[in-house]
């Protein structure tokens, strides 16, 4: 053993000694540290732990150094707010820094609104309805709401529940683009004692709705099509209307008989097929339409809307006929894809942005009692946009390529 071993050894109390002196000067460093480190808020150690905590208002204000009702008036922008500007900038940095977000129901409590519209949409496939929204939602903001939205995805008995679910969603009014308002009139007659302003965006029906409406002239704009059609020299005509689930009859079917009698039709040469909404459905609409009618079959086909159109297009193209050589076809919305299609697909337009416009004015106009009197009803136009889909009525009826009932069952 060498002699610095024997010395080691020999004296164990300088060795103690030693690591007591250490100890001591790493407490001292350790409370040193402590005193020149900031304090940290609760939502930092949040952090630091890996926690998943939203900052409270109280943590702004521990960490700016106020009292928590300074930090509320300075994040609320009120305007007898007493901070100073450098107060208020500590405090909006700091909020910043931590990455609060006011509690919005709180803030909806001391202003009685919540700021918020509901939108009831049918079908965020269809992209009529996603462009209305879209419009819609614009529209909310620029007068500072945000939207939300509920999907019935087509189905009018889960249409009753989307109503019954967007009243407990906090909002302050609700705009529902209905299938079929008129079914909905005894439900929507109840929901007034609940105090949230409505609109309906959707078709007239055959008594007055409880609730404020903006609607579209669809027979203006069939009878629009139908002139078009007739001053073309075509004579027969199909109509494929779509129709929702659990839904019997839209009226629609009504309303094409009565404007192509009134316009000179024979209603012999006028057919109706159902489908539901999806373009594949129209397409085997279509076919129904222009199979087995013994060489009467239609000239011109409309769709109740633009998928129907494309529907029908697809369907022409499978059984060999030529648009609009052989045949015109009609849409209904006039959406963005129509321009682009080959043919493109000539269709009655609806006015989204007025529909839009009009349905956000009569929710304000309610919500600050501006409007104190009974429903009202807001009748916008629509207007038949030219394409390539419609042309000149056949001279004859082309055969078809292959028989489409031999096409189902696979024969040929």
């Amino acid at each position: 053993m060498s002699s610095h071993s024997k010395e080691y050894s020999a004296r164990p109390e300088i060795v103690l000694k030693f690591k007591e002196n250490i100890g001591l000067s790493n407490s001292r460093m350790s409370d040193s540290k402590k005193k020149l480190a900031p304090s940290k808020s609760r939502a930092e150690m949040a952090s630091d732990s890996l926690e998943i905590r939203r900052p409270k208002l109280a943590d702004v204000a521990q960490a700016a150094g106020v009292a928590i009702n300074t930090a509320s008036m300075v994040l609320n922008d009120r305007p007898n707010c007493w901070a100073s500007e450098a107060t208020r900038t500590r405090v909006l940095n700091e909020a910043k820094r931590l990455g609060y977000r006011p509690n919005r129901i709180a803030l909806a409590v001391k202003k009685q609104r919540f700021d918020t519209i509901g939108l009831i949409v049918p079908d965020l496939n269809n992209p009529f309805f996603m462009s209305l929204a879209d419009q819609l939602e614009i529209e909310s903001k620029a007068r500072g709401c945000d939207l939300i939205i509920e999907h019935s995805r087509v189905d009018l008995l889960r249409e009753i529940q989307c109503m019954e679910s967007i009243m407990d969603r906090q909002v302050d009014c609700i705009i529902a683009c209905l299938i079929d308002p008129s079914v909905h009139a005894k439900l929507l007659k109840s929901h007034l004692k609940y105090g949230i302003p409505m609109v309906v965006a959707g078709k007239r029906g055959p008594r007055p709705l409880p609730v404020d409406l903006v609607t579209v002239d669809f027979e203006g704009g069939l009878g629009q099509a139908l002139s078009h059609l007739r001053r073309a020299g075509h004579s027969r005509v199909g109509f494929i209307r779509a129709l929702a689930e659990n839904q019997a009859d839209n009226g629609r079917e009504e309303i094409f008989l009565k404007v192509a009698r009134n316009l000179g039709f024979d209603e012999k040469d006028l057919y109706v097929e159902p489908s539901d909404h999806t373009m594949a459905g129209a397409k085997e609409a279509f076919h129904r339409l222009i199979d087995n009618k013994k060489g009467k079959r239609p000239t011109a086909v409309i769709g109740l809307n633009d998928l129907c159109g494309i529907g029908a297009l697809r369907g022409a193209h499978d059984a060999g006929l030529q648009v609009p050589h052989d045949l015109s076809i009609v849409g209904v919305d006039n959406i963005a894809l129509c321009s682009l299609l080959n043919p493109s697909l000539t269709s009655i337009a609806q006015p989204i942005d007025e529909i839009s416009q009009h349905a956000v004015a009569m929710l304000f106009d309610r919500m600050e009692a501006k409007a104190k009197h009974g429903p009202r009803e807001k009748v916008l136009s629509s207007k038949l946009v030219l394409r390539e889909s419609t042309g000149p009525a056949p001279k004859y009826l082309k055969p078809l390529g292959v028989s489409l009932s031999e096409q189902a069952a696979g024969t040929k």
